[in-house]
């Protein structure tokens, strides 16, 4: 049974929740020009906001596999806008100020695993569902630059409690939201093959997905990164016709997150996986050749969908290889595996800086096809599942 009422509800708190991630980014040129912070200083902040939130995330996993804290979804929303609405207030303490900042981060990295598995039982384990509940975050973090403009931008960072609010009403809606809503199969016959079929972690079958995992997000933060630089050194054009790629690459990754989950319920998880990292790397090399800006930026907005495509069939696949630990799971392919692609992203600029911007996404494609490779021998285990389900009930008979 689906809860759809409460489903869009959960989306909605996504959508904020990911708005205070994405107000660390929109807040650092602020803190440049009023407090006059150097760049080491903001990439600290940076740090905090994004490595402790993503290393944080699978131990609050183990969490709501535990204890089911499904609070957790209230109080990691705001926690992450309190982080955020103290953080303009330390005009005189750096320290204070990335605290504040990293109290932020662990309130984002708290919500995400107790979101997704609420996601899950309301949506009823669909692809989908998944994949709305994703396209939330999307939203909050696409709309977080504007919300720091309208506040900050006007008022000065002494306005940063007035990001609070999203938080705060969200947080009233959570509270009001229809109750109920599980994990139903769609046919008899499959929740009898669970009933005779006890789960089992498949800790192998997971540890091959996080490979894939991993080169996917190298190549979306290396993209996030480096796609604005690239045209600049490429085609000499300025920051602000560069940026245009920077803005559809976010905006097509949304769109390929909603498309990806409605086509793995109608064609399969591992199809639109394989094919989602197969277009990802025609699109990659499409940027790396592309003649003018107009074919980078295209290129650009393909590449978001493609690389987005296997987004929700990856989570609800790591839920299947879990099927005991669907907070872990969720913990790890939603946030530890984006923290080895910020790790690595020094390392780009490394390559860039040694030979061109061009030549870290030659690398980046290289990972994609090594992620492609992997893909191919994923297998899905609810196939399994059924396949010796059938078994029993056969031998049963």
């Amino acid at each position: 049974m689906q809860n759809r009422a409460g489903l869009w509800v959960l989306t909605a708190t996504h959508a904020a929740n990911d708005f205070y991630a994405g107000a660390v980014s929109a807040l650092l040129p602020f803190l440049i020009l009023e407090r006059h912070y150097d760049y080491a200083a903001v990439a600290g902040i940076t740090l905090a906001a994004t490595s402790l939130s993503s290393v944080a995330q699978p131990a609050f996993g183990l969490l709501a596999d535990r204890f089911r804290l499904r609070w957790l979804v209230l109080a990691g929303l705001l926690t992450a806008g309190a982080g955020i609405a103290i953080s303009g207030l330390f005009e005189d303490s750096y320290a204070a100020t990335w605290i504040s900042i990293a109290i932020s981060g662990i309130g984002v990295a708290a919500y995400h695993p107790s979101g997704t598995v609420l996601a899950r039982e309301y949506g009823g384990g669909t692809n989908r569902s998944l994949s709305i509940f994703s396209v939330g975050g999307n939203v909050g973090a696409a709309l977080a630059p504007t919300g720091v403009l309208l506040t900050v931008g006007v008022w000065g960072l002494s306005a940063t409690p007035l990001l609070m609010i999203p938080a705060a009403v969200l947080g009233v809606a959570f509270l009001l939201r229809p109750r109920g809503g599980a994990v139903a199969s769609n046919a008899t016959g499959a929740a009898t093959v669970r009933a005779l079929v006890p789960a089992k972690d498949d800790w192998r079958g997971f540890g091959v997905l996080v490979a894939v995992l991993a080169c996917w997000s190298v190549a979306y933060i290396g993209t996030s990164s480096f796609i604005t630089l690239l045209e600049i050194q490429r085609f000499s054009i300025s920051t602000a016709d560069a940026s245009i790629a920077l803005t559809v690459f976010p905006a097509a990754g949304a769109a390929g997150t909603l498309a990806g989950g409605f086509l793995a319920d109608r064609f399969g998880r591992l199809r639109v996986i394989r094919s989602g990292y197969a277009l990802a790397l025609i699109a990659m090399v499409a940027i790396i050749l592309a003649p003018a800006p107009p074919f980078a930026v295209l290129a650009t907005g393909v590449l978001g969908v493609s690389l987005f495509l296997p987004f929700s069939p990856q989570v609800t696949l790591s839920h299947a290889f879990l099927p005991n630990r669907i907070g872990l799971a969720s913990g790890v392919t939603l946030g530890l595996t984006l923290s080895f692609g910020g790790l690595m992203s020094p390392l780009l600029g490394v390559i860039a800086d040694a030979s061109s911007v061009r030549t870290a996404f030659v690398v980046m494609a290289g990972l994609l096809i090594v992620a492609l490779a992997v893909a191919l021998v994923l297998r899905d285990p609810a196939r399994r599942t059924v396949r010796s389900g059938v078994e029993a009930l056969e031998g049963a008979q």
